[in-house]
């Protein structure tokens, strides 16, 4: 009788276990397949009266996944008045880099594009023809460079920042805070609003210490596993238990947006839904 028990029990906990990790694998599946949107408001005494309620889709960490569409269908919808995207279109584990284009494509006909590079896209070997497809498709690239936008007469200055991983000289990563805060210096423009897209958070206490108003990053792949109450688990160029893996982040003048990306690479998402972000200027 008790062996009978014994046996019982230890198919119980088998058939308990199964069913626990068969419904933890639809729930992966489910929720890399589906976009959350995310609205966030800045408000600041520097955006002029002119871009109240200016509205702006985020696009980060695609990896090149085909949404089929479904991408351009919700950001049409926000009706945005431009779209920027914060690097790694691209994954570099992936020859073919078709999709992205092909979002590009359809993403230049609801509002003009801003794209600044990512890690992956200098991981590639072809990124010059990755960006003479994007600039055809007529995306506006910033890396390194600054936009004026303008409404009713007023303007904004949007700025972008190569990757670090762009640059040649290995020894130029000892002295990468000095190299990234000279590169924003020189772009954001005094007596306008700034916003700068640049691909990675993990850089936050530089971006606070120039004249930047508004930061947009990705990268963090929102933390890859989240853990309720707890955050991300994991992030590159922070490690374990990172700090900045989504949301709004403000130190001093400066406010940093960090997207949770789109697409994945390498791992799937764990609790931690692919993610739009919209963002809505606000004059105070």
């Amino acid at each position: 009788m008790i062996r009978k028990d014994k046996a019982f029990i230890t198919i119980a906990i088998i058939e308990i276990v199964f069913i626990i990790l068969a419904a933890l694998g639809i729930w992966i599946v489910w929720e890399n397949s589906n976009i959350q949107t995310t609205y966030i408001e800045v408000k600041d005494d520097f955006i002029p009266v002119e871009f109240d309620g200016f509205k702006i889709a985020h696009i980060s960490d695609l990896h090149n996944k085909d949404w089929k569409g479904e991408l351009e269908k919700l950001v049409e919808s926000e009706n945005p008045d431009i779209i920027v995207i914060t690097g790694d279109v691209v994954d570099s584990s992936d020859r073919y880099y078709s999709k992205s284009v092909e979002f590009a494509e359809n993403a230049v006909k609801i509002a003009p594009v801003y794209f600044v590079n990512g890690n992956h896209e200098a991981y590639m070997n072809d990124y010059g023809t990755l960006e003479k497809a994007l600039i055809k498709a007529g995306v506006n690239i910033i890396n390194d460079k600054n936009f004026f936008i303008e409404k009713n007469g007023a303007k904004i200055n949007l700025a972008g920042i190569a990757d670090p991983s762009f640059e040649e000289d290995s020894d130029a990563w000892y002295a990468m805070d000095y190299i990234i805060s000279e590169k924003i210096k020189s772009l954001v423009k005094e007596d306008f609003y700034n916003i700068v897209l640049s691909h990675r958070p993990e850089y936050f206490d530089v971006y606070a210490e120039t004249e930047a108003n508004l930061i947009l990053c990705g990268h963090a792949h929102g933390g890859q596993v989240r853990i309720p109450f707890v955050g991300g688990v994991l992030a590159p160029g922070q490690g374990f238990f990172p700090e900045y893996t989504e949301g709004i982040h403000t130190k001093n003048n400066t406010s940093m947006i960090v997207s949770r990306g789109l697409g994945d690479s390498v791992l799937p998402r764990v609790n931690n839904m692919p993610e739009l972000v919209i963002i809505t200027l606000k004059s105070s």
